[in-house]
């Protein structure tokens, strides 16, 4: 009788088997997360922490790759002393403010970038810049607040600020 059993289980599995094993590779393939494309820019919470704050809020953006790499615009623009640097200062209508870019590494780390996929897709541009698929960049006032929280005093100044710094470098084609 035992054996009766087993072979009727045998039978009842053996063609399902292959339907199961089908059906689990066809979802586990064809479940993606939704991605979102970036059309000008967007502002991330609680990206890179800087001393006496929490995560900062980053604006991101597209990168593209066929000009010069953002870290030398910004040099350029604001005559920095090396393409190393990172953070610096701007003044806008009187008050200071601290500018951070993020590395690819930092973007990385401290930003989901596999949550935003790719506008601009063109495999046979070849690249002159900065190989980072997004640039990020997070402001800080003089207070040490972050001016891209939402809610915060200065984040309409810093968006309209942060959003005419990338329109210039994109419009810096060579």
């Amino acid at each position: 009788m035992f054996h009766v059993e087993r072979t009727s289980l045998k039978l009842m599995y053996k063609g399902k088997l292959p339907i199961f094993l089908l059906f689990f590779i066809v979802l586990s393939c064809g479940i993606t997360k939704q991605k979102y494309v970036i059309d000008d820019y967007t502002i991330v919470p609680n990206a890179k922490e800087v001393l006496g704050n929490k995560g900062l809020s980053a604006f991101v953006f597209e990168n593209n790759k066929k000009l010069l790499p953002f870290q030398q615009f910004i040099t350029n623009k604001f005559k920095l002393d090396s393409y190393q640097e990172k953070e610096f200062w701007v003044t806008i209508d009187g008050d200071k403010y601290k500018i951070i870019l993020y590395d690819n590494d930092e973007l990385i780390k401290y930003i989901n970038t596999s949550d935003f996929t790719l506008a601009n897709q063109n495999p046979d541009v070849v690249n002159v810049g900065s190989t980072a698929d997004f640039i990020a960049l997070s402001m800080i006032s003089s207070r040490n607040e972050d001016c891209l929280a939402e809610g915060s005093l200065y984040e309409n100044i810093a968006v309209k600020y942060l959003k005419q710094l990338k329109d210039d470098y994109l419009s810096n084609d060579r």
